[in-house]
């Protein structure tokens, strides 16, 4: 594939990537799973984050995807759609499609995908750019709820057990996954467009920014014993704010989640693409026609409470294999066959 992009572009993709699908669930995980202090691992594992991505830029040259690591990544990401897309579904499902046939709203949501995946690279590139404006309308409402936000429900700290710490830390990462997007992406930046540390801090800190305000409302705002009961928080946030112009605000914000999510989705099935047509083959769009079918048939079989509850427990051991282990090592494969060329 033959494209640039501006290092602006690759980090509102990768912002949009990271937060996309997840944002109205995480915080509910990383509060239960690490306890009173898991505000403060949310922001060790940002530190981390923000540290493995200057490791990154100096290391991307290296991140060449060989036979048998391309298709690792490609069913990755294949199942992480999967998992994306029922999670979606079952959402909509609760809130608002509860009488649609699962099956309509799967097929309009990947003909989306599909339209976006077959087009040219910069109509992936570009999507993200309509959701911007979004993004502040949707603080700026959250920040009606700060008259009940409890600042004392932050304390006290020091009080998660060692094995809380584990399970939020890992939390913690995940809330960042999909960083491998930058590897990916980044060889496609124009080369006079100068990647600088101080473009990596000011991005991770928006994106630390965004999503710690988001997990710090949630803590304040529920009380910690009924927060294991309560799916999806953010959107219970903005269903008990109450504004003139609109009944319903969690209704008209889950339809921008919607939006945001299919952005989301597309960008990981443009990773795909860009992996799948590393080398040159003759036919476009035939590859992407069976992964859509392929996601659909498979996102109606996996479509039930047990695959949702499997992904709420499991989706935190996501980050590790595939955004740490597996570039380590095709980097440092790479790395190493360049200095034996050399000698």
């Amino acid at each position: 594939m033959n494209f640039t992009i501006t290092k602006v572009q690759l980090f509102v993709m990768l912002f949009f990537r990271t937060t996309g699908i997840i944002f109205i669930a995480y915080s509910e995980a990383l509060l239960n799973a690490g306890g009173r202090d898991a505000w403060i691992m949310f922001f060790i594992a940002a530190a981390f984050v923000f540290l493995q991505l200057c490791v990154y830029e100096k290391c991307y040259k290296y991140f060449e995807l060989g036979k048998i690591t391309r298709w690792i990544y490609i069913f990755s990401w294949f199942i992480l759609l999967i998992l994306s897309l029922v999670y979606i579904q079952y959402t909509l499902n609760i809130w608002v499609l509860g009488n649609t046939p699962n099956y309509v709203t799967l097929l309009l949501m990947l003909l989306v995908s599909y339209y976006i995946s077959v087009s040219r690279p910069s109509t992936a590139v570009n999507m993200p750019v309509f959701i911007i404006p979004f993004v502040f309308v949707f603080v700026f409402f959250l920040l009606f709820a700060v008259p009940e936000l409890r600042v004392s429900q932050l304390f006290p700290i020091g009080k998660s057990s060692g094995h809380e710490w584990i399970m939020g830390m890992l939390y913690g990462l995940a809330s960042f996954t999909g960083l491998e997007g930058y590897l990916v992406l980044r060889k496609y930046v124009l080369t006079e467009d100068k990647m600088r540390f101080k473009d990596i801090l000011i991005y991770q800190t928006i994106i630390t920014v965004f999503s710690g305000f988001l997990m710090l409302v949630v803590k304040m705002y529920f009380a910690p014993a009924s927060l294991p009961y309560i799916t999806e928080p953010t959107l219970y946030i903005l269903k008990s704010i109450e504004v003139t112009f609109v009944k319903r605000l969690d209704i008209f914000f889950l339809y921008m989640w919607l939006g945001w999510s299919l952005i989301s989705f597309s960008l990981i099935v443009f990773n795909i693409r860009i992996a799948y047509f590393q080398k040159e083959r003759k036919h476009k769009k035939i590859p992407m026609v069976v992964l859509h079918l392929l996601i659909f048939f498979s996102s109606i079989a996996f479509l039930n409470i047990r695959s949702v509850e499997f992904l709420r427990a499991h989706f935190q051991y996501i980050y590790i294999p595939f955004t740490v282990i597996l570039p380590a090592f095709i980097i440092w494969k790479n790395k190493r066959r360049e200095t034996k060329c050399a000698k």
